[in-house]
């Protein structure tokens, strides 16, 4: 690899397998790798297989899992309790254009190391590894149980995740430490949630040339759009979250329309019989799905009652809010070991998007938090990049 930088080495190495999702490249060569590196520091490692049909009913672009396999492999090293548990996502979003560097290689540009996932997420499982290895080297042997779980899809809606606390972890661990892209002096205690969907509205197909024997479904879409908005939009300013947040605006629920549209006649010369736009509706941590679901639909009937359009709702995924207390024993240990290895007290924050922190909240009842090296707002973009202080400054905190 070049680089003496044994984080740096290690990352660089996991840049290069291309994990894309979708559809879900190379998952199989980086789950060899990543149980070939646990089981050479001393963990005991499981490489679990999520079924087919479990992905038939949750990887949100399903079929396109066909012939990809996923894996989650987990290990563990000591025994007992407690149970400090890392996880970590190896999928990647596709690279995109527009790069300056190959985004499958690490580059080195002073202290930036650029390539698709240095940021999101191998630079954490990158640091993560090097933190217990160079403890391990060191003699150190933990009082209870070392877990590492290096899952796919999160990029997909957390679907490894999902499948790892719904059917492989049989006890909720002690401690959960996601290392996702936080920066090394702030910590992520929860996320908001979400309800996405789509409203089908309806008119009457005809010729273009001939629009008064139809009705013209794009236009009857933008006012019933523009009602909803209208009537949603004071209700959602009027909700606050007792969580802290980095900005005011993210004290508030929120809802994106439009993000994705569509004739569904896709043709210049005819006026549309139906009209599709998707919604995206962020949940603070004092609101619920259903309540969400139900408010959507509510408002969505009495919009079009005023504007007169008909239309279809459907409900394409949900994912609740998820919030662990600033007081839980994660939050404190994590924050003192920032405070003690680098100087700060760490900003405690609730993120804005969705990650894998829910599955284990919600479902297995632990309490965890997100905390790992990156930069913020470069995740997805050409040109990602993390930097080697980043690195350097989260191996510390997770040594600790």
């Amino acid at each position: 690899m070049g680089f003496a930088n044994p984080t740096l080495k290690l990352l660089a190495k996991l840049v290069e397998v291309p994990t894309v999702n979708p559809p879900g490249e190379r998952y199989e060569a980086f789950a060899k790798l990543a149980e070939s590196l646990l089981r050479g520091m001393g963990f005991s490692v499981e490489v679990i297989k999520v079924p087919s049909d479990y992905l038939d009913r949750h990887y949100p672009y399903a079929p396109a899992h066909r012939g990809y396999p996923r894996y989650v492999v987990l290990g563990r090293y000591g025994e007992g309790s407690p149970v400090l548990h890392f996880n970590g996502h190896y999928d990647v979003v596709p690279p995109g254009s527009g790069w300056s560097y190959e985004p499958f290689k690490a580059t080195v540009v002073g202290d930036r190391v650029y390539g698709r996932g240095t940021t999101d997420m191998k630079g954490g499982i990158a640091a993560v590894l090097v933190a217990i290895e160079s403890l391990l080297k060191e003699g150190f042997e933990p009082r209870g149980t070392i877990e590492v779980a290096l899952v796919p899809d999160e990029e997909a809606g957390g679907v490894g995740s999902r499948f790892l606390a719904e059917e492989v972890l049989k006890a909720p661990p002690d401690y959960v430490v996601i290392a996702e892209p936080t920066t090394s002096t702030m910590v992520s205690i929860g996320h908001k949630g979400m309800v996405r969907g789509v409203v089908r509205v309806l008119g009457r197909q005809v010729h273009g040339s001939t629009p008064w024997l139809g009705e013209n479904a794009f236009l009857a879409a933008a006012r019933l759009a523009s009602r909803f908005s209208e009537l949603y939009e004071p209700i959602l300013k009027s909700r606050r979250t007792s969580a802290p947040v980095l900005l005011p605006e993210g004290t508030y629920p929120t809802i994106n329309l439009g993000g994705y549209a569509e004739s569904l006649s896709r043709k210049d010369n005819v006026v549309p019989g139906e009209f599709v736009f998707s919604f995206d509706r962020r949940l603070i941590p004092e609101e619920g799905v259903d309540e969400v679901v139900r408010e959507i639909g509510e408002l969505l009937e009495r919009a079009s009652r005023d504007v007169g359009s008909r239309y279809e709702l459907k409900v394409l995924g949900s994912v609740p809010p998820s919030i662990t207390p600033a007081e839980a024993e994660v939050v404190k240990l994590v924050s003192s070991c920032v405070e003690a290895e680098l100087g700060v007290r760490p900003t405690l924050y609730l993120s804005f998007g969705r990650n894998d922190l829910v599955y284990y909240t919600n479902i297995l009842k632990a309490y965890g938090v997100c905390y790992g090296p990156g930069v913020m707002n470069v995740a997805h973009t050409a040109d990602e990049y993390t930097t080697i202080p980043e690195l350097e400054s989260s191996v510390r905190v997770y040594r600790c």
